[in-house]
């Protein structure tokens, strides 16, 4: 059977940070680290929303990658 363990997380919140020559959009990343396994996807939406509404600029995606020790 296998095992898995949890061993970390990293939120990413990515903005919007103009567009280019062509109109496409330039994107700026902030990630936060060590995250535990505790917290919902809700929670993190919301503090992810929370965080992003300090910013001037737009947010366009959050994502929650998590590193895990299969066994």
């Amino acid at each position: 059977m296998a095992n898995t363990i949890f061993l970390g997380a990293t939120l990413r919140l990515k903005y919007i940070a103009g567009h280019d020559d062509n109109n496409e959009p330039k994107f700026t990343t902030k990630t936060y680290q060590n995250l535990n396994g505790t917290h919902s996807v809700v929670d993190l939406l919301k503090v992810a929303k929370a965080i992003a509404s300090l910013s001037s600029q737009p947010l366009d995606s959050v994502v929650k990658q998590e590193t895990t020790d299969l066994s």
